[in-house]
């Protein structure tokens, strides 16, 4: 099942580094960059995200692409079949969440 997210209207340019805090559970949250480079219909995503609770983990990066956007929701499929929606006010990053657990 693919998420899906309404996407008429017109669409802002949301090239750009965000700095963002994902939750993973309850108490634990992970802060994490999300990078997005948009050229037309050309939109290439990443995010970086380091374990704060490993102190010699290395920075795991995840690729993914865009697959649905209206003018405030991003929905991304990453690499690892993850499903993310990220949240714009204004053009700057106001929130995220996990859409769909990795089967």
């Amino acid at each position: 099942m693919k998420p899906s997210i309404y996407t008429d209207g017109p669409l802002p340019d949301l090239s750009g580094t965000y700095t963002i805090t994902i939750t993973e559970t309850f108490l634990k949250a992970v802060p994490a960059r999300i990078s997005i480079q948009q050229n037309e219909a050309d939109v290439k995503v990443s995010l970086e995200l380091k374990k704060p609770d490993k102190e010699d983990s290395s920075s795991k990066t995840l690729s993914g692409k865009i697959t649905e956007r209206n003018r405030h929701h991003v929905i991304v499929e990453f690499e690892n079949g993850a499903w993310e929606r990220y949240v714009f006010t204004e053009g700057r990053f106001s929130g995220h969440g996990f859409l769909l657990e990795n089967s």
